[in-house]
């Protein structure tokens, strides 16, 4: 079989300016429409269209393939279309203090009754100390006073006249009585009481004691009549507040009429606000304010209700993104206060979440942020499935010691919540929670890459337009946008599609926008946008050139030209954080007479993962059903990646081992000047990998630190060659013959490349497996023999 290397047409699917499906950038108008994702539109219409419980979304896909900024603006569009819901506020629950109610309102109604409650306490701080002031309240006050007095005075006159007739004088000095006898019509005083003899001093005295024991019996009621005059002084003052409040209360009924839960609060206004004032007025003394700002202050804390949220700002449903989703980003928080030592708090410390502010829309939420803290996932689970919110402080959260605590009353919730993530976190979720399938029914999948149309490009041009105008780009020209094209082709490595990770070309294009300032040209440019690239490369290019340093010193063996049996160039793909590059690494295989069979010495050295050692696992059956069919399989070998220290997985080297153990077995030489990856099945047929472009351009690399001798090259997958999209200094080596590439289905293709001189069959050296299998299997007879 001839094997032809690859045509430069066949190494990428670059476009030229004159194949681009329109003119001019600027004849196109800008759009911000996502390309594409048809799939994810739909789903997202399908779940937002559903009323039902449990029909939440969950958007899944790739950083930077526009999944927020879309669903954004679908959320925003559709939201314009319905009604704005309604405002919330908590009020004081007089009764108990700790249970505060949760009122609602139209929307907008909120704030205006929050307003108006303000302006009532502000009348209360004029209408009260009026209304005490008023003549008519002033007289009655004095007639209850009065009234008081005179059954006082009344007791004591006539006690009076029954004294004067028994020659003792009455003194009245304030609330205190006092006798003193008269004698010759004056009153006496100690001096000359002391000189009466003892018979008239004992006997005035008796007669003091007498009209003190009648004193004290005429008085005796008069607990009762000051009871009567403080329960009179205050039906006084309550009926004077209620007759001052009632007009201010009246007009908010009045106001707000139809509104239950306001007409309810009303009431409770009504009855409270009397105690209030009688209680913390202190009309008992005087009816002028003694602090105003003080009894503001008070009046406001219990009976202005808290806006906990309104939506009358913006028409519409709300539409929230939380980027920060904590448990009080989310559900809220009781602010507390501390007055004495004491730490206390109200309804008026109540503070909403985003899930308040969303209700009535939608709440859009980055999964993988939902598990930074503890109990928030489980919370808003427990928010859906109750449909109602309720300020719970998570378990475990240190409580304050607190006087007052609270547990408000629950809002009712009616939203719809979409979940932004990976796939690995949507499938991690879906097998580790069985309420996470129930909760969120509807799967927004989006693409990762998109079909490669004249239609895709007109609109990734207008795309690019529209992003370009929002970042104040200077204006890409139709050869910069080509190398847009092929960027986004190679980022996705398809020939044939382009990338949807949008994210990263518009990274790409302002930092050549950036790179097109520094050097004064009006337009972003193709050389700009190269030059970004190679900027980009340089960045991350420390450990990549360190490797390529230590292999060309000798420290890493990796021949590029000669023979050598049973070692062949393989190719992987180191991943550092964000840095992906390809690398050539020496894989060799030995073999000799035993019945260990193929060791995979990665495995046995515990730094082969699973599906690498499956790769290696695989090499026996193919070997065994090719060249071993009449006798039993019998050989010990060894295969393990040189100079390898770390984890290895994948099988994408399973076809370089096979070229290493093929070679081993039958002492043939392989051309060092090749590197070879690709995966291998038990019928010898050659499976597409990853990374073809990355791995290609490593070892093409080496091979160009080296010099270009016209015999190096890699083989790879046919199935890869839809894969293709190499750089440029690649393409222009292949074109001038210095570098090669061939791409291969079937090992003894590879074979062929790799082991046989000009001329011999494939037949010939199949043949020849087999009997050096064969006679390993008798050598290994013959010892079983003896």
């Amino acid at each position: 079989m001839s094997i032809n290397p690859l045509t430069v047409e066949q190494l990428s699917a670059t476009i030229g300016p004159d194949e681009l499906p329109f003119e001019s950038l600027a004849d196109l108008t800008a759009s911000d429409e996502f390309l594409g994702q048809q799939r994810a539109k739909k789903a997202l219409a399908f779940g937002l269209r559903s009323k039902r419980t449990g029909y939440n979304l969950f958007v899944m896909g790739n950083s930077g393939s526009g999944r927020i900024s879309m669903v954004m603006r679908h959320l925003q569009t559709k939201a314009l279309l319905q009604n704005t819901p309604a405002d919330w506020i908590y009020v004081n629950n007089f009764e108990d203090v700790r249970e505060p109610w949760a009122i609602e309102m139209p929307t907008g109604q909120g704030k205006k009754l929050v307003d108006d409650c303000h302006n009532m306490v502000s009348h209360l701080l004029v209408t009260i100390p009026a209304a005490f002031e008023n003549p008519d309240y002033q007289r009655k006050r004095t007639a209850i006073d009065k009234f008081f007095k005179q059954k006082i005075d009344s007791a004591v006159n006539l006690l009076e006249k029954e004294a004067n007739q028994k020659s003792i004088a009455l003194y009245q000095e304030g609330n205190n009585i006092s006798f003193s006898p008269i004698i010759d019509g004056q009153a006496v005083d100690d001096i000359k009481f002391a000189g009466l003899n003892q018979h008239k001093r004992d006997e005035i005295n008796q007669t003091i004691d007498e009209l003190e024991e009648k004193l004290s019996e005429a008085l005796l009621a008069t607990p009762q009549w000051s009871r009567e005059s403080y329960d009179a002084l205050q039906q006084l003052d309550s009926t004077t507040i209620n007759n001052a409040i009632a007009p201010l209360v009246d007009e908010l009924e009045n106001k707000y009429q139809g509104l239950i839960g306001a007409q309810i609060y009303f009431k409770a206004i009504r009855q409270n606000l009397v105690k209030s004032i009688l209680e913390h007025f202190n009309l008992s003394e005087s009816s002028e304010l003694k602090n105003d700002h003080e009894l503001r202050e008070l009046l406001q804390q219990a009976f202005v209700p808290n806006l906990l949220v309104t939506n009358s700002a913006s028409p519409g449903a709300p539409v929230v993104y939380e980027a920060h989703p904590t448990y009080i980003n989310l559900f809220g928080r009781v602010e507390y206060r501390s007055e004495s030592g004491a730490v206390s708090t109200s309804f008026q410390h109540i503070r909403s979440g985003a899930l308040h502010r969303a209700n009535g829309g939608y709440l859009v939420v980055e999964v993988e942020k939902l598990f930074e803290e503890p109990y928030v996932w489980g919370q808003l689970k427990q928010a859906l499935q109750t449909q109602e919110l309720k300020f719970e402080p998570p378990m475990g959260e240190v409580q304050v010691m607190v006087t007052i605590g609270l547990n408000p009353h629950a809002v009712p919730l009616k939203l719809k919540v979409i979940l932004v993530g990976s796939r690995e976190s949507y499938y991690l979720l879906q097998q580790q929670d069985p309420e996470f399938s129930e909760l969120f029914r509807v799967l927004v999948d989006f693409d990762e890459q998109l079909d490669r149309t004249d239609e895709t490009i007109i609109q990734m041009a207008q795309l690019v337009k529209s992003i370009s105008q929002s970042e104040k780009f200077a204006p890409i020209t139709r050869q910069g946008f080509v190398e847009l094209v092929n960027y986004s082709a190679r980022f996705c490595g398809h020939q044939q599609k382009l990338s949807a990770r949008f994210g990263e070309l518009f990274e790409l294009l302002g930092e050549a926008d950036l790179l097109r300032e520094l050097q004064a040209d009006e337009k972003i440019d193709s050389c700009h946008l190269l030059d970004a690239q190679n900027q980009r490369e340089y960045r991350h290019s420390r450990i990549r050139n360190q490797m390529l340093e230590n292999v060309l010193q000798g420290q890493i063996i990796i021949n590029t030209d000669g023979l050598m049996v049973g070692s062949v160039n393989g190719l992987t793909i180191w991943q550092i954080g964000s840095t992906e590059f390809g690398t050539p690494a020496r894989i060799t295989a030995t073999v000799f007479p035993g019945k260990k069979g193929i060791v995979d010495i990665e495995r046995e050295s515990e730094l082969g993962l699973s599906i690498h050692s499956k790769g290696v696992l695989i090499l026996s059956g193919y070997l065994a059903s090719q060249y071993a069919r009449d006798f039993a399989l019998t050989l010990s070998a060894n295969i393990t990646m040189e100079q390898s220290y770390g984890f290895i997985d994948g099988d994408s080297a399973s076809l370089a081992e096979l070229c290493a153990l093929i070679s081993a077995i039958t002492e043939k030489p392989i051309r060092e000047s090749f590197a070879v990856t690709g995966s291998i099945n038990q019928f010898g047929e050659v499976q597409a990998v990853g990374g073809v472009n990355e791995k290609i351009e490593g070892f093409f690399t080496l091979c160009n630190a080296r010099g270009l001798t016209g015999e190096q090259g890699v083989i790879i997958p046919k199935a890869n060659m839809p894969h293709l999209n190499l750089k440029q200094s690649v393409i222009d080596a292949v074109e001038q013959k210095l570098f090669n590439l061939y791409a291969v289905e079937h090992i003894q293709q590879a074979i062929e490349l790799l082991c046989l001189p000009e001329g011999q069959n494939i037949k010939s050296f199949d043949q020849l497996v087999s009997d050096r299998l064969r006679a390993l299997h008798d050598i290994c007879e013959d010892n079983s023999d003896d």
